[in-house]
């Protein structure tokens, strides 16, 4: 004998209902383990650091290959 399953198990809702789905949104929010005040001051820092040395990064690489590319390539030569 098979096994069925509901069909109104295996297809999502298509009915939208937007109370329902803010009340969701809310209930999922409060799940949420929101940083503190010194966890965030601490994880601020961590981000502005990490732009700060890969921007360096990237510029000078830049300007390493820019110069390179000026006096190698666009010269004829060394």
């Amino acid at each position: 004998m098979a096994v069925t399953a509901d069909k109104r198990a295996e297809q999502p809702s298509s009915d939208f209902a937007p109370a329902r789905f803010m009340r969701e949104v809310y209930e999922e929010l409060r799940k949420v383990v929101w940083p503190t005040g010194p966890e965030l001051y601490r994880y601020t820092l961590v981000v502005i650091f990490t732009v700060i040395l890969l921007g360096a990064f990237i510029g000078g690489t830049d300007y390493l290959l820019g110069e390179f590319a000026k006096r190698v390539i666009y010269s004829g030569g060394p």
